[in-house]
């Protein structure tokens, strides 16, 4: 069973309103959604119409670990090949190549030294997308809003030669997207992410375990995802770091979750499960819910924190530039 203190927060709106033990998570009216196949602005397809895209291409992604010895992409690796940018020396020994002894340095020292310089490798990046019935709300649509991210983060790693994959979730794993590399697989993603089928209760754990079951290899995972999750999201995350990647977790909300503005007598509809939870909203109900939610926040955080993974907290309204451009270089996640 869900942990209710770590389950959803509108689940805790509903016992804070009532005393009961409801896991209700959206109303009824005012929700906002999209059909599965995205259309504008929803879409991940939108993401090419952006002014900030030029940006993108001058953004690099950051991992912690070491990147995988592929075709040669545009991260630097701890280990040394020959390239253009300097790393360090180490003495000549017999067999090491001739070319690579620098002359200057023996004219210096009086000694033979190897000029070792960075490797230039590529990195895989898995796009992880909760696409479940509980991310299809909110206004601007959080599912929506995480297929724009989900293809800015694609193309930024396209457009710097490394290879991308990704997969939708719910309850199950959906269809993956395969392996590419190259700026000209970036429709290709783009129609992946706009036609991924749309539904479900979300259960990240099970799906994370599916998807690392499949071909996968290190890299970087973001996993976005509101994690209103019927099961341990936790251990899905851990998870993906056993299998050697660097995961960023973007917890996504839309504002109307962060600050309620309902009152009165209203009935909570659970979109995923069809539960019904009657309530009574008030000024004080509101603060408790919102107390509650940044404590919800407040621990995942925490346990990032303790995980070595990095976090996200993300409103469904703030613009892509300012995630891109500010959030995610002060998070060191691009440079």
């Amino acid at each position: 069973m869900r942990d209710p203190d770590r389950g959803s927060p509108l689940g805790a709106l509903g016992r804070l309103f009532r005393g009961g033990s409801g896991r209700a998570r959206r109303i009824v009216r005012g929700a906002s959604r999209v059909p599965a196949g995205g259309d504008q602005p929803d879409s991940a397809g939108s993401l090419l119409a952006e002014s900030f895209i030029h940006r993108l291409e001058r953004l690099n992604l950051l991992t912690r670990g070491l990147v995988i010895q592929g075709l040669a992409g545009e991260h630097r690796s701890r280990r040394h090949a020959t390239s253009t940018e300097f790393a360090d020396f180490r003495k000549y020994v017999p067999g090491d190549d001739f070319r690579r002894i620098d002359w200057n340095a023996f004219a210096r020292l009086d000694g033979l030294f190897l000029k070792q310089t960075e490797a230039k490798e590529d990195v895989v990046v898995h796009l992880l997308v909760d696409c479940s019935e509980s991310m299809n709300w909110g206004s601007p649509n959080k599912l929506g809003f995480a297929r724009r991210l989900a293809a800015a983060i694609g193309f930024l790693a396209l457009a710097r030669f490394d290879a991308v994959t990704a997969a939708c979730f719910s309850d199950s794993l959906h269809e993956r997207f395969p392996l590419v590399r190259g700026r000209s697989q970036t429709m290709r993603l783009l129609s992946y992410l706009d036609q991924a089928s749309v539904g479900g209760v979300t259960r990240l754990n099970h799906a994370m375990d599916l998807y690392c079951a499949g071909p996968v290899r290190g890299g970087i995972a973001f996993l976005i995802s509101d994690l209103l999750s019927d099961d341990d999201w936790e251990a899905g995350v851990v998870r993906l770091l056993r299998e050697g990647m660097d995961v960023v977790v973007v917890q996504v909300f839309a504002p109307q979750e962060l600050q309620p503005t309902v009152d009165g007598d209203l009935e909570l509809f659970d979109s995923e499960t069809g539960d019904v939870v009657e309530i009574v909203v008030g000024d004080e109900a509101r603060r408790a819910y919102e107390r509650r939610v940044e404590d919800w926040c407040t621990r995942v955080a925490a346990f990032c924190h303790r995980s070595e993974v990095g976090y996200l907290e993300l409103d469904s309204a703030v613009p892509l530039e300012d995630i891109f451009l500010n959030r995610m270089r002060l998070r060191r996640i691009v440079r």
